[in-house]
């Protein structure tokens, strides 16, 4: 067993990782060892960054905006660039890990790593079920073609329902469905509860539900909010390791044309405009659900990152890894054309515009026409997303 296998083990990330961010306790769960806070890695306003250690070592992350991942070894190496021998190193140390080779030592070692591995293996299994189970159940309780959906979208979010004719079939209303988020320690809580908008998520089979809370006492003003005014936070429930990379689709299965989008809202946003100005628009429609899975993983090698002169945090790559098996969202069989619809940021547009780029390449490898970037307002130093624009009016000028 190599000296970086023990100290993956036997070193905390979160103990590290802690070291540079405040978690967000509202989406963490300590007690289940789930761990959630701004990336630390890029620059960002919401808790995209993901830790998973619930026996206090051994963690793994995963940045679902920057793409992000893998081990405390690759943790330290991103963030204080260091070799990865000069990152073992201090680990080891830190740790107080023999860095000498002792085959008795590492003989222990291999047994229990194997067994944890085993045991990792069948409460992933187990979790995945439950997963799928809790958003079946949520699924067949919400409702088909519901007005408070159809105010939501079209009061709350500027969407003609009338230019998509009709609320597309994969997506549903729940009059009353709770929020959980963990509390820090002991089990989930409920943080609010509500109307929601569910989403199906899955192409031929359910995998999943997207869940966005509306606003329960007016459709109209959009999201639900808590009573410091932030917004309760869309969920994704269902099959744990498969919903990564997995569409809500938004419209019949046209070809060979495919338009993609981030969001729900953004995405329908854009397809009503389109089909306002040419009724006749066709085109495969599909919400990817985050940035990262739209993007992909980014590629190891191959492009000079450096930094962002506004954060300092490190700048994404726009090169794709194609090789990676887990690509994120990929255009389904038939779909030759590609037109991605782009988030721009006032924060960072050189991060904005980097992950649409990664985003551009890997379509563009996986469709034989090409693919080509959609940009709201043709430029990337501000906040609106096509959903913004749809909702002040300006797509429909």
């Amino acid at each position: 067993m190599a000296l970086s296998d023990e100290v993956k083990a036997r070193v905390s990330l979160r103990a590290i990782v802690e070291q540079t961010v405040t978690w967000d306790m509202r989406k963490s769960n300590i007690r289940r060892g789930d761990y959630w806070a701004p990336c630390p890695l890029h620059g960002e306003k919401t808790a995209s960054f993901h830790v998973t250690e619930p026996t206090g070592h051994g963690g793994q992350f995963f940045c679902f905006g920057c793409n992000a991942k893998g081990s405390v070894i690759d943790f330290l190496m991103a963030r204080d660039g260091l070799s990865f021998t000069a990152a073992l190193r201090d680990l080891a140390d830190q740790e107080g890990i023999d860095r000498t080779a002792d085959p008795a030592r590492i003989a222990r070692f291999k047994a229990k790593s194997e067994e944890r591995q085993r045991q990792a293996e069948i409460q992933s299994r187990d979790l995945a079920e439950r997963g799928i189970s809790r958003a079946l159940r949520i699924w067949r309780a919400s409702f088909a073609n519901h007005p408070g959906l159809a105010a939501y979208l079209e009061r709350g979010r500027g969407i003609r329902i009338s230019a998509l004719g009709g609320l597309p079939p994969t997506l549903r209303y729940h009059p009353d469905l709770p929020c959980y988020e963990g509390n820090g320690s002991g089990r989930p809580r409920i943080t609010h509860r509500g109307p929601a908008m569910v989403g199906f998520i899955g192409r031929q089979r359910l995998v999943g539900v997207h869940l966005t809370w509306i606003d329960p006492k007016d459709p109209a003003r959009g999201r639900a909010r808590f009573d410091d005014g932030s917004k309760v936070p869309k969920k994704l429930k269902g099959r744990t390791g498969a919903i990564w990379g997995q569409p809500v689709v938004l419209s019949k299965p046209y070809c060979p044309l495919v338009m993609v989008g981030e969001g729900i809202e953004t995405t329908l946003a854009v397809l009503a405009a389109t089909r306002l100005r040419n009724p006749g628009f066709k085109a495969r429609v599909e919400a990817a659900l985050s940035l990262g899975a739209l993007c992909g993983p980014e590629a190891r090698t191959g492009a000079r990152r450096g930094k962002s002169p506004r954060t300092g945090r490190p700048l994404p790559s726009p090169l794709p890894d194609l090789e990676s098996p887990r690509p994120g969202w990929l255009p389904p069989d038939g779909i030759t054309r590609a037109t991605i619809l782009a988030d721009p940021g006032t924060k960072c547009p050189d991060t904005a515009r980097l992950h649409a780029a990664r985003a551009e390449a890997k379509l563009a490898h996986h469709c034989a026409e090409g693919a080509r970037l959609a940009i709201p307002r043709g430029h990337w130093d501000h906040d609106d997303d096509f959903a913004d624009l749809t909702k002040n009016g300006e797509l429909y000028v």
